[in-house]
């Protein structure tokens, strides 16, 4: 078996933890050992840290992380030092010490936002939602997911779009707002499903398969909790199991089914589970089931159990729960005095939820208002950027970047409507507006289909730059000679030139893409030395042009946007009086040597459309 190198194991590292793949990331590891270097035993540390996290076992995770963040700080690692810490952060979320995580998490935004990594800043912002909604500030939660949803979208992260929406859909299912609950549920297991990412398609499914139970669809509920516990079982995802096992006996318990509930507590009693709100659940049942089988001593001394560590982690709804099964056990055991302890705590505790949810949800609408306010705005914003800047700049612009692009081969081309002016005199100035809006929409659209593009139109002509490919800017040339005016005839007059020029945005309320340099003046002189129906491009692009077509007949490729040749007219024609080339279509005449303002004698020539 061929050895890896550690860029390969990376990169094999970094698919594992994208698809959970606790083995994969272990194998890695060990042949990251092989390699003998810090570098590798960094990597090696920290895939083992996921790998332990992924399974279940936090302590080794916590381990592994500690040493591989030691090792990324003696050599440097900035970015490796805050995905470590952010991971450490996942560990003392997992475990309910969410002080400890946003302290870990915050420290590796810093770091994040320091050294300019969207991606890491996006998904530190998301798991600081996460934070706040497992301690039920739910306001907050829905403004960092919104925040990192963003920046992921605009990155074009289809992945973390698709968990984003599925937190989303959690705040609502929290908040009692089951159908658009279930509405971003749907939408992000499609999006998994898409992307085959296997885990997450397992959670959102579990995810599903609750909101069933909570609106008392038990077999709805069972149907997709079991398909979740399958999934994650064979992605071997111990944590995910004991919480989608703690979920399926609360829909059994919901529905009768003690017998198998019980089966499925035992097996429960073999998992590894650390995070105290699977433990308070599990022990809840474990209390129920005894209850069940009239041990109730055994199911009060299970729960007063259980609700020390709900106390200890301040898992409020789940004091709220277990108070309650008190006050009823005790009721049976007609035991006055606890019944009255538990009821008032119950009631304490449960109208202390219901204030807070009650502000949280008004809270929560205002959120989601300023939210929506801020994505029309946005939509607003891009939907005017998009109407004046080519997209690829609109979203560099949108993206707070400054545009100041260099390119050394630009081919610009510019058209001119001949005797416009006389044109104009006869016509009214509806018609004139009518005229040059015909010609200059279905020059975008030739543009458009040879990736140019449309710089500006100024007065009656009209300027775009084919920044990498002279072939696209010759054929967008001779397409624009064929432009049929619905109205009056006319005649189109065109040049080319090729060669470095600058690119960039300017102004701030009316922007502009524009292009400066020496480069557009030769192409402005081409236009205008032109004649009536013809493409007049100067030497160097003449040159270009026959460079480029020797080059695809010597490496023909198969590629739309270029020209397959016909082996017959491969051939390249060079004489004293005109330079030829050639692919099905393309040929450049030479016109002969003109003196071209600014630049003195220059030899120019036609471009022109034949078979060869």
């Amino acid at each position: 078996m061929t050895k890896r190198t550690i860029e390969e194991l990376k990169d094999a590292v970094n698919s594992a933890i994208n698809s959970n793949d606790a083995a994969s990331l272990m194998e890695c590891a060990d042949e990251l050992d092989a390699l003998a270097t810090s570098e590798a035993e960094a990597v090696a540390h920290n895939a083992r840290g996921v790998g332990f996290y992924v399974r279940g076992n936090y302590a080794a995770a916590l381990e592994h992380w500690h040493r591989a963040m030691a090792m990324h700080e003696e050599l440097g690692n900035r970015s490796d030092v805050a995905r470590v810490t952010l991971n450490i952060g996942n560990v003392y979320s997992s475990t309910g010490n969410y002080a400890a995580a946003l302290e870990h998490y915050h420290r590796a935004l810093a770091v994040f936002e320091e050294i300019g990594n969207r991606t890491g800043v996006a998904s530190v912002t998301l798991n600081i939602g996460n934070v706040h909604f497992s301690t039920g500030n739910y306001p907050s939660a829905l403004e960092n997911y919104h925040r990192a949803l963003a920046v992921f979208e605009e990155l074009g992260n289809s992945s973390k779009v698709a968990r984003l929406t599925g937190n989303i859909g959690n705040v609502h299912y929290t908040t009692g707002n089951y159908p658009s609950a279930l509405e971003s549920y749907h939408r992000a297991l499609a999006m998994h499903e898409e992307l085959c990412e296997s885990g997450s398609v397992a959670a959102t499914t579990g995810s599903i398969g609750v909101m069933h139970s909570s609106t008392g669809n038990h077999a709805a509920a069972l149907e997709h909790l079991y398909r979740a516990l399958a999934m994650h079982e064979e992605l071997g995802e111990s944590r995910s199991v004991a919480l989608v096992t703690g979920n399926i006996i609360s829909a059994m318990f919901e529905s009768g089914e003690h017998a198998e509930a019980e089966a499925l507590l035992q097996t429960m009693d073999n998992m590894q589970i650390n995070e105290p709100e699977i433990v308070v659940q599990r022990e809840h049942h474990r209390a129920l089931l005894q209850e069940h089988h009239g041990n109730l001593d055994e199911a009060r001394a299970t729960l007063r159990a259980a609700l020390l560590i709900a106390q200890e982690h301040m898992l409020a709804a789940k004091q709220a729960g277990v108070r309650k099964t008190l006050r009823d056990l005790a009721l049976k055991q007609n035991d006055l005095a606890g019944y009255v302890e538990h009821n008032n705590e119950y009631t304490r505790i449960n109208e202390e939820i219901n204030g807070k949810e009650s502000t949280l949800k008004m809270a929560m609408q205002d959120k989601q208002r300023e939210i929506d306010a801020k994505d029309r705005e946005h939509a607003q914003h891009m939907a005017v950027l998009h109407s004046t800047l080519p997209k690829h700049v609109a979203e560099r612009v949108a993206r707070g970047e400054v545009v100041n692009d260099h390119f050394d081969n630009a081919s610009v081309i510019f058209l001119d409507i001949v005797g416009f002016t006389e044109l104009s005199s006869t016509m009214s100035s509806q018609d004139v507006i009518t005229l040059l809006d015909n010609i200059f929409t279905q020059c975008d659209a030739i543009c458009e289909k040879h990736d140019v593009t449309k710089i500006k139109t100024i007065g009656d002509s009209y300027m775009c730059v084919s920044f990498d490919n002279v072939v696209n800017a010759a054929r967008c040339a001779l397409d624009f000679l064929h432009i049929a005016p619905t109205s009056h005839p006319v005649h189109f007059r065109i040049g080319i030139h090729i060669g470095p020029l600058t690119a960039g945005v300017i102004g701030t309320q009316r922007m502009q893409y524009d292009v400066w340099g020496d480069s557009v003046n030769v192409a402005s002189r081409m236009e205008s030395t032109s004649e009536a129906g013809r493409v007049h491009v100067s030497e160097v692009f003449a040159s270009n042009l026959k460079s480029n077509q020797e080059s695809i007949i010597k490496n023909p490729i198969s590629e739309s946007h270029e020209i397959p040749l016909v082996t017959s007219h491969s051939s390249l024609v060079t004489s004293s009086e005109s330079l030829v080339t050639s692919s099905e279509s393309l040929v450049t005449i030479e016109r002969g040597s003109f003196d071209i303002k600014g630049k003195g004698m220059m030899k120019t020539y036609w471009l022109e459309n034949r078979t060869t």
